[in-house]
């Protein structure tokens, strides 16, 4: 097994770059039935969480629906692909 000292998610932070468009999926339960939805923002910098005796990456992300910044997991990120 290979051992770094890298927070788990860091190395998918790295490929994004402030007012990158990504995207990522939340799960929800709707009268009893499991919905999945894509939901888009604008990438503003990463940020590095110590939970659980480990470091996690985080992103923080401006939501296009709420418009409200939100720290999400960097691992649920993807980059999403414009022309």
């Amino acid at each position: 097994m290979i051992k770094n000292n890298y927070p788990f998610g860091s190395t998918i932070v790295r490929n994004f770059n402030k007012g990158d468009l990504v995207w990522w999926t939340e799960w929800r339960v709707e009268n009893k039935i499991l919905t999945r939805n894509k939901r888009i923002g604008v990438f503003l910098k990463q940020k590095i969480k110590f939970i659980g005796n480990r470091e996690l990456a985080y992103a923080d992300v401006l939501c296009s629906i709420s418009g409200d910044s939100i720290c999400i997991l960097a691992m649920r990120l993807k980059k999403e692909e414009t022309i």
